[in-house]
């Protein structure tokens, strides 16, 4: 968004925004006027996500050429006017794709990374181009959708065609596209784009509020809309509150943590969205912040101890237990990369010892997972009893991921997955207790349990960043022994931390037994396999280790042969690794709360019986209401519980929002 000549312009870019925050048109719209500063930002991440970008635009244009396109680069000397006209004059011309490629029309401009041509006649003769996005993301957001539909329409203003496909070009698979019809988006580009027109027009920037969204995390605004959330004492600090749930509470006149604190409970008014015991949940969570505020004192609760659920989910402690953390970089190569396992285990003494290992490419990368498993699977044969402890499930989550990815050490995961060897202390805290933190993290419960950190949190952030921004490029030989240590330190205060919260745990467990309370252990279990399947599985090895057999680790090295049996070898338990996913996300959604559900498009909650409207006997058909949600629920889908099967849908209607 700029002034140029006395017009308002508008770009791609500014569509993308307003899509994903309203809030953040009006603050721009605001700093062209003149009326606001423009914060300075500088974020070392953002600026090398545009450096790998800018790196994967040049490996394609590279491909391109080696698929003998005539490709006319970027030329960075032109000034605005001359770079429009470059691409006018290359579409005319018949170049075969145009890097950098500027557009505009009106006040509407923009910057294609590739326009590629096609065998379609236009009004430039008998081609015509198409647009194609070069994006690091794995997968493709409604934000470049719209900015692909902006670019084709303006595309289109020159060759007099609408181009009938888009494209948008990931990291690896060979460059292949991922290939979008445009008719399929424009209504809703149009849509999006007339109400950023509408915004800008009717002065809509002074009626906008600064809601918490997920542009937040690099927004250059972020401070600002966060200082105004902080004076209104916005709802979003409640830890654990709904969007659902904010905007019920905002249609019966409660817009602030402390009126939501002093909320009268039951409620007067039934929700329109989401369970009355929900809303229940997050005015007793805001109430016990307003009490560290006003009191400067942390508090909990306990909750009322439920079957399987929170402190009956603690193992009895091991002295083989191992507490686990990874620290990560999503966006290193295609997939990221964990670059530091590290872990504690306890000495005769009780006191933690902490190990390390580091990975810099994927070949270590794999090397680092196998030794760990293999690690725990011979201790696990000293201590059968042990169990790894984690915060959060990015842990599992990895450790999966990283069995499929190098298709290694997949029946040791099983085993210790079926015996309930991980286990989750942020799941154990979130359905055991309340505490009067804005987040449940790790660093925010730390205060309950006496945990202080040496290492300084503002060290180790800076650090992991300016490691991070060096495995992203490649450049990790640069990054000095006092980063690698900074945040080594942090990893291993980690893994401490997470041994520490579980004897708090232990302590509280503990306690309410002492004062007559019932609390059960998880049923301890061997977490060997069918016979049946066992079986299977030793002849698919044996297959397999026959086709491996001189076959090189590192795919470059490999003749086509041995990369066709290596192939072949793999594909033996495809079946097997594919089956094993639905049943992890069945796990998942069985750990989450009914107001967490409400969020999950591949669940429904809320249900609530209304009539049985045919069906036998023995099979009958029932019809439930449920509060609004977006879900992927269809007819003939079968509906699983936490307990087992819960029937299959005959009908769903997602305008009275009944299903049979």
């Amino acid at each position: 968004m700029r002034i140029s000549d006395g017009q308002l312009q508008l770009s791609a870019t500014d569509v993308a925004k307003h899509l994903a925050c309203r809030h953040v048109t009006t603050l721009d719209m605001l700093a062209v006027l003149k009326k606001i500063e423009r914060p300075y930002w500088h974020d070392p991440g953002v600026a090398v996500l545009e450096e790998r970008g800018l790196r994967h635009e040049a490996a394609y244009l590279q491909h391109l050429k080696d698929l003998r396109y005539d490709v006319l680069a970027d030329d960075d000397g032109c000034h605005n006017g001359l770079r429009i006209d470059r691409t006018v004059n290359a579409m005319r011309s018949g170049a075969g794709a145009i890097a950098q490629a500027d557009l505009q029309n009106g006040r509407w401009r923009g910057r294609a990374d590739v326009l590629l041509r096609v065998d379609r006649p236009s009004d430039l003769g008998n081609w015509s181009y198409e647009v194609v996005d070069t994006k690091l993301a794995r997968e493709t957001r409604g934000g470049t959708i719209l900015q692909l539909c902006l670019y084709s329409e303006l595309v289109a203003q020159i060759q007099g065609l609408m181009p009938d496909r888009m494209h948008v070009v990931s990291p690896g698979q060979g460059f292949q596209p991922e290939t979008f019809r445009l008719h399929d988006f424009l209504a809703y580009y149009r849509f999006v784009k007339s109400r950023l027109e509408k915004a800008v027009a009717e002065n809509e920037i002074l009626t906008t509020y600064p809601d918490p969204v997920e542009l937040c995390d690099i927004c250059q605004w972020w401070p600002r809309c966060n200082d105004r959330r902080r004076a209104d004492d916005h709802l979003s600090f409640v830890a654990g509150i709904l969007k659902l749930q904010i905007g019920q509470l905002s249609n019966w006149g409660i817009t602030t943590l402390a009126g939501l604190a002093t909320m009268r409970l039951p409620l007067s008014n039934r929700p329109e969205r989401g369970a009355p015991d929900g809303y229940a949940k997050v005015r007793e969570q805001a109430r016990l912040q307003l009490e560290y505020r006003t009191t400067g004192t942390p508090v909990y609760e306990l909750l009322p101890p439920e079957p399987e659920r929170g402190l009956a989910k603690l193992p009895a402690p091991s002295s083989g237990d191992v507490f686990l953390d990874f620290e990560a970089d999503p966006f290193v190569e295609e997939g990221g990369l964990e670059y530091l396992l590290g872990y504690v285990t306890l000495l005769d003494t009780g006191e933690p010892e902490y190990t390390s290992m580091w990975a810099f490419d994927r070949g270590s990368g794999r090397r680092i997972f196998e030794s760990f498993i293999d690690f725990v699977m011979e201790r696990r044969s000293n201590y059968p009893d042990l169990h790894i402890y984690h915060f959060s499930q990015y842990e599992t989550t990895a450790l999966k991921r990283l069995m499929g990815r190098y298709a290694t050490r997949e029946d040791e995961i099983d085993r210790l997955l079926r015996a309930g060897v991980f286990v989750d202390l942020h799941g154990v805290v979130k359905q055991s207790l309340r505490a009067s933190v804005e987040r449940y993290s790790l660093k925010d419960l730390e205060v309950f349990f006496g945990f202080e950190r040496k290492t300084d949190l503002r060290d180790a952030k800076q650090s992991l960043r300016n490691l991070e921004c060096a495995l992203e490029l490649n450049q990790v030989g640069a990054v000095g022994q006092e980063v690698l240590n900074t945040v080594e330190s942090y990893n291993r205060e980690d893994c401490v931390s997470t041994l520490r919260l579980r004897n708090w745990l232990e302590g509280i467990r503990r306690n309410l037994i002492l004062a007559g309370k019932e609390i059960s252990r998880p049923t301890v279990q061997t977490g060997d396999p069918a016979e049946a399947v066992d079986e299977r599985r030793k002849r698919a090895l044996a297959l397999m280790e026959r086709l491996l057999r001189g076959v090189s680790e590192d795919p470059l090295q490999r003749t086509r042969d041995e990369h066709a049996r290596w192939l072949l070898a793999h594909m033996l338990e495809w079946h097997r690794r594919e089956e094993k996913a639905p049943w992890w996300e069945y796990f998942r959604l069985c750990g989450l709360t009914d107001e967490e559900l409400l969020e999950e498009r591949s669940g429904i909650s809320g249900l609530e019986f209304i009539k049985r409207v045919g069906g036998t006997e023995l099979c009958p058909i029932d019809r439930y209401q449920f509060p609004p949600q977006d879900t992927q629920i269809r007819e003939g889908d079968s509906l699983e519980t936490s307990t087992g099967s819960f029937g299959t849908v005959e009908a769903i209607d997602n305008a009275t929002r009944t299903l049979d």
